[in-house]
């Protein structure tokens, strides 16, 4: 048989040649399907189940048993939740995915996320430091009216009790306090305003004995 081969690819090497690069192109798509499969992991899907309001343990153990794994992409701090429930995953539960893929997850944190106050909050309008604030997650903003020359003018912050300007590091569910300005009202002249009167009366006064 070889020799036969051998007399072929003497008498018709351009053919021969043909013949083996067909050859090795049907090779080498076989071998790369199949290398595609192994590498997707054909026909091992699997199903997100649905873990929140679970603990974050409790998620690990579910998404090991249907061949999948656990990461966490963010928290929240949510005082009304247990620290370490997941609230948001994705893919959404129900998505069908490859076995060992990540579920990445949103658990509420042990403690308040800190924030650093990189603009001025005094010495703006309240417009402008409510917006700042909200911003940054701080939701907790009360007022106090205090006597200006600038309405509108944020004269002072304090955050639980405690002054905070640029650079400060507060917790988001800080209570934030900011006195604004009000437009200062003027005395009423209570002398003047009596001579007015004690005029307006004699040319009244006047008036009548005209008559």
């Amino acid at each position: 048989m070889w020799n036969k081969i051998k007399a072929f690819n003497d008498n018709y090497p351009v053919i021969a040649t043909l013949i083996y690069i067909v050859l090795v192109s049907i090779v080498l798509v076989w071998l790369g399907g199949l290398f595609v499969d192994l590498w997707t992991r054909h026909n091992s899907d699997a199903t997100v189940p649905e873990i929140k309001n679970m603990t974050y343990a409790q998620a690990e153990a579910v998404l090991e048993e249907n061949g999948l794994s656990i990461e966490i992409s963010d928290s929240i701090y949510d005082k009304n939740i247990a620290p370490g429930t997941i609230v948001e995953l994705w893919p959404k539960a129900g998505s069908v995915v490859k076995r060992g893929r990540n579920i990445y997850v949103t658990v509420t944190a042990f403690s308040p996320k800190h924030v650093t106050i990189t603009m001025p909050i005094t010495g703006v309008s309240s417009r402008q430091a409510v917006s700042y604030l909200t911003a940054l997650g701080v939701s907790g903003i009360r007022f106090i009216n205090v006597p200006s020359q600038y309405p509108d003018l944020v004269e002072s912050a304090r955050a639980d009790g405690h002054p905070i300007g640029v650079g400060s590091v507060i917790s988001v569910d800080a209570t934030v306090t900011l006195e604004v300005g009000v437009a200062i009202e003027e005395p009423v002249d209570s002398i003047g305003t009596a001579e007015e009167a004690v005029i307006e009366d004699l040319q009244n006064m006047s008036s009548y004995s005209d008559l």
